[in-house]
């Protein structure tokens, strides 16, 4: 007599690789975290995972804080991991001496020298060591030990969620400038270089939208680049508040961040306050410190720091404002305002590559008066508030629902799993 009986296949293996290291899960939601998560939840559903972070010399890297740190990020992300943490090297050269050198050398720059260090590159190795089927690659400073290795590397999907050089270049352009800003320019070729190799070497690259997509395409004709929106979960829709009351959410350690409350806070909002005495201005995230006007009690601004209830934050506001100039990528922040369902304005590197158009999802304003003009038309109208915040909600269902964005994710890497790794294996045993 036979049965069917069924033989378990060997599981997937993943690695995920990032330098950009949670200290506190807890208060650590800003975009690059929550991008971080929608990985992380795509792939545990397919594969075992390894994580390897890339950390300050100052983290506790002990086996006993890894182990600890191993728990507790197994229960944040509801899946069994093996962590490993590697200290990047404090830089042994000055800024003006890593500055000439990264003219020449995309791994001298000083956002990859640490992660092109020698104990770096040997981390990376000791993990592959354990036979990982996929590695998948989080932004650019990640991905040095892969291209320096000398190892054989299974498929690598690398998420470019910054375009990289085009990030650079706004971020230098940003004032002051000064002898040691204008070196930076020097820099842009190696850099650009550095990144095209990078996107070379792997199997799928990933950007945040077709607008960067179609970019390296067109430019590079890369045809390995695929595009993974940012995305959330979708909240309850909100109704529109009848306060006049704008908001700004973000994390003020990040310079796009920092000169967009600057922008607000000093160009925008005294033009609304002529027009409407009691409007009001949330500055809402963390490290509210580095903005110029904090602590100087200035009529009608709030600072929260840091807001875990987000829907409370949300009912409050009646028009989200977005004003960035540099910086790359999607913003996180206006999906969700938009997912909300709440009426925005935004600068057109704001808005840059989200799939919402201006006029209809939301308004586009660059100048300072233009900007309050829209925020002032908005806080007085009820309509067009109702219009622009149902039209913005329809588009992030649409394009960036976090639940299907994950399967799109998964699809991905499930393509390069092997058969014998693909389910049970059902044989007839006598």
């Amino acid at each position: 007599m036979s049965r069917v009986v069924a033989i378990p296949k060997k599981p997937m293996r993943a690695l995920f690789v990032s330098n950009h290291f949670p200290t506190n899960l807890a208060t650590n939601t800003q975009g690059i975290y929550q991008r971080m998560g929608m990985f992380i939840d795509a792939i545990k559903e397919i594969a075992q995972l390894d994580v390897l972070f890339f950390v300050s010399p100052d983290i506790d890297t002990s086996e006993a804080a890894i182990a600890q740190l191993e728990t507790e990020f197994s229960q944040h992300w509801a899946i069994p991991i093996k962590l490993f943490l590697c200290a990047t090297p404090a830089a042994s050269v000055s800024k003006i001496k890593q500055q000439w050198s990264g003219m020449m050398n995309f791994h001298s720059q000083t956002d990859y020298v640490g992660t092109s260090s020698l104990q770096v590159v040997q981390a990376f190795e000791a993990c592959l060591d354990r036979q990982p089927d996929v590695v998948l690659i989080h932004r650019l400073t990640s991905i040095c030990p892969a291209m320096l290795t000398k190892q054989p590397l299974p498929p690598v999907f690398f998420d470019l969620d910054d375009i990289e050089h085009i990030k650079f270049m706004r971020q230098i352009r940003q004032p002051p400038t000064r002898l040691r800003t204008l070196l930076y320019f020097l820099q842009i070729p190696a850099r650009w270089w550095g990144e095209l190799q990078a996107i070379r070497l792997t199997h799928q690259t990933f950007v945040c939208s077709e607008h960067d997509r179609r970019y390296l395409q067109n430019r590079w004709g890369l045809s390995n680049v695929i595009a993974i929106p940012n995305a959330i979960a979708i909240p309850k829709p909100q109704s529109i508040t009848s306060q006049p009351t704008l908001l700004l959410l973000g994390g003020y350690y990040y310079y796009p961040n920092i000169n967009a409350a600057n922008f607000l806070i000093e160009q925008v909002f005294p033009l609304i306050r002529q027009v409407i005495p009691q409007a009001h201005l949330i500055i809402a995230g963390t490290k509210p410190e580095t903005i110029r006007g904090y602590g100087e009690n200035i009529p009608g601004i709030e600072f929260t720091g840091f807001v875990d209830d987000l829907d409370a934050l949300y009912q409050r506001s009646r028009v989200v404002c977005c004003p960035i100039f540099s910086g790359g990528g999607t913003r996180v922040k206006m999906i969700e305002a938009a997912a909300y369902g709440k009426p925005i304005v935004a600068t057109r590197i704001g808005a840059e590559g989200l799939e919402l158009m201006n006029g209809q999802d939301f308004l586009m304003r660059d100048h300072p008066q233009e900007f309050a003009d829209a925020c002032i038309e908005l806080l007085k109208n009820d309509e067009e508030c109702d219009r622009l915040g149902a039209a913005a909600r329809v588009a992030a269902i649409q394009h960036y629902d976090r639940t299907n964005i994950v399967k799109s994710i998964q699809q991905c890497l499930g393509s390069v799993i092997p058969v014998s790794q693909q389910g049970n294996v059902y044989v007839n045993q006598s």
